[in-house]
């Protein structure tokens, strides 16, 4: 009994190391949470967030890839708060990202919860134009997920260390006394 239950805590314990680190490779794909296909003046570009929703002081990249990638547009990208949203713009500029596609990023961060306008300014050989997106800044959970796990599964140990002292305590009774300790 004592064996199946050494054997049960150690596959709990790895099973809950398990969690804790693979709790944040959700978050690491390549993959943007969102993108969208908007008109900057005469410019057709694909706008790409790496966060959807956003989170509050947490940066997140916004990815400008132009339709015609002959094109070699420069750019800002202008954080504006929504209706109800109180804070201040938040200017960015656009870094060209090495490969074929003549893309641009820019790194942001947004302060306050709320309704959020980006608009992406961008300059190239047919002048200047720029469009909007709305998005919606949450706030991030109140703890990290590992440290959650951490505390809810913590009762487990405390009753595998009682059921083990339980099981020490039952076979020290069922021990055959030797006849010296009954004399």
């Amino acid at each position: 009994m004592y064996k199946v239950l050494s054997t049960l805590m150690r596959l709990s314990l790895i099973w809950i190391s398990l969690l804790i680190l693979l709790a944040g490779s959700a978050s690491a794909a390549s993959k943007p949470a969102r993108t969208d296909t908007v008109a900057a003046g005469a410019y057709i570009v694909n706008v790409s967030l790496s966060k959807d929703p956003p989170y509050v002081d947490e940066a997140f990249d916004v990815t400008v890839v132009p339709h015609n990638s002959a094109q070699k547009l420069t750019g800002k990208v202008i954080v504006q708060p929504g209706p109800g949203t109180n804070g201040a713009e938040i200017p960015t500029t656009l870094q060209a990202v090495g490969g074929k596609d003549d893309s641009l990023r820019a790194s942001v961060h947004i302060p306050v919860q709320g309704a959020w306008n980006i608009i992406v300014q961008l300059d190239g050989p047919q002048g200047s134009g720029h469009a909007s997106i709305a998005v919606t800044v949450g706030a991030p959970g109140a703890m990290q997920p590992w440290l959650a796990w951490l505390i809810g599964a913590s009762p487990l140990v405390f009753i595998a260390i009682w059921i083990g002292t339980q099981h020490r305590y039952r076979h020290s009774l069922l021990k055959p006394q030797s006849a010296e300790a009954v004399e």
